[in-house]
């Protein structure tokens, strides 16, 4: 926009743009302030319209939105500068990418663009697809990325994030946040994301990192004391069916009875996992097999839970075969649940909280059958900030159960600590 720039064009028309026209805005003050005392330019700045002329020549910088209908028609126009493209719509930011691409084709076009942003907080899509794609065709794309092995070194930080070198607050921000993360595993996720432009899967897929399984499992087991809280995940075919119980004191111990047919070795070719694995897990005692029979019956778990543990305070389950598992309670309080977004949310952030804070710790018998399953537990994440467990593919061959049944019974947990108990139930739980 400056005569004097070797890259002003004069009579053009470049475009700035951002994920909404407010956050556009915040730029274009930034332009105007530079430029309102020359006297050369005129500033529009209304609810719907931001731009800038330089008078003398007509050469003009406009503002628009993630709306791919404001790129259309692009003409004379030899810079598109997009910024934080990953903050986009999804839908109308591949439109808009596409729109700006698109008017390259013209004749005697001139047009460039320029991406600027980071690659977070996606793993996969078409923002994330470009910014790992080439510079080339007259697009130019920034994006600083940290080293993950040097994550916690200064130096690497510094340089993502030049911003630092000139600003005192921002250097002291970024210097708690680094201190907080090397002390919480739980915050590592975001200060790799939004710190070093490093998408991490520690918060976004992996329902408990290994480092948080450790802790929980590192701490001091306490004895079974009073009845536990029980949460069961009860398959059908292939699944498993599996139990977790969770004492007042936080102590976590598991279960799971598998299907006879097929064997165990032929379900570890299915699953895809080493030979010998489920075997390990039958050896431990807390994985055991339904001899002869395709799908575990309720009672079978019901009878292990209590030869295990004894009588439960109350058995949360979701509604598939609740009658089945009514009919075997034997008194039991059977509390089920429907698996909305919102609630898995709290569940799986309850379990997530008490495993890095306390007070769960792991029953030194069930840490094998435990970590077993928390390997391969993921989870996914709606545009609402919800979350809940994602079965692997349709034929589900991850064997997540006894991290299914863990999440429900932890939801039941968190609740129970902030309620009163009345008649050796939960409140509203049973």
């Amino acid at each position: 926009m400056t005569p004097s720039d070797p890259l002003f064009q004069p009579g053009t028309e470049s475009v700035l743009v951002a994920a909404s026209i407010e956050q556009a805005r915040i730029v274009f003050r930034f332009v105007r302030a530079e430029l309102e005392s020359t006297g050369a330019y005129r500033f529009v700045d209304s609810v719907t319209r931001c731009g800038i002329t330089h008078v003398p020549t007509g050469t003009r910088l406009r503002i628009i939105g993630s709306n791919a209908r404001t790129a259309m028609g692009l003409v004379n126009c030899p810079w598109a500068v997009c910024d934080e493209p990953g903050a986009w719509e999804s839908v109308g930011g591949q439109l808009l990418f596409d729109a700006i691409e698109t008017a390259k084709g013209k004749p005697g076009s001139p047009l460039r663009s320029l991406y600027i942003g980071t690659l977070v907080p996606a793993t996969a899509g078409w923002w994330h697809d470009l910014a790992l794609s080439k510079s080339g065709q007259g697009r130019a794309i920034m994006c600083l990325q940290g080293s993950r092995e040097r994550w916690d070194s200064w130096r690497e930080i510094a340089r993502v994030n030049p911003l630092a070198k000139i600003s005192p607050p921002f250097r002291k921000q970024l210097r708690a946040e680094l201190k907080a993360a090397i002390a919480d595993s739980r915050l590592k996720a975001r200060f790799l994301s939004y710190r070093l432009n490093l998408p991490s899967a520690d918060e976004a897929t992996m329902l408990l990192s290994v480092d948080d399984f450790e802790g929980m499992a590192a701490r001091e087991v306490p004895a079974r004391e009073g009845r536990p809280i029980v949460g069961i995940d009860l398959g059908a075919g292939r699944a498993w069916s599996a139990a977790t119980a969770i004492w007042q004191s936080g102590r976590i111990a598991a279960l799971a009875i598998a299907p006879g047919v097929p064997g165990i070795a032929a379900q570890e070719t299915r699953d895809q996992v080493a030979a010998g694995t489920y075997a390990a897990l039958l050896a431990t005692g807390q994985l055991r097999v339904a001899h002869g029979l395709r799908v575990t019956p309720p009672a079978a778990l019901m009878e292990a839970i209590t030869e295990e543990w004894g009588s439960p305070e109350l058995v949360v389950c979701d509604r598939f075969r609740l009658g089945e598992l009514q009919d075997c309670a034997n008194g039991t309080p059977i509390v089920p649940r429907v698996s909305r977004w919102s609630e898995s949310a709290f569940d799986i952030r309850a379990l997530r909280q008490l495993a890095v804070d306390g007070p769960f710790s792991v029953d030194h018998a069930s840490r094998p059958l435990l970590a077993a399953s928390l390997a391969v537990a993921m989870v996914k994440n709606d545009d609402a900030g919800n979350v809940r467990l994602a079965k692997k593919g349709t034929n589900n061959q991850s064997r997540d159960d006894v991290a299914a049944a863990l999440i429900l019974a932890a939801g039941v947990y968190q609740r129970a600590r902030a309620q009163p108990k009345r008649g050796g139930a939960y409140l509203g739980l049973a």
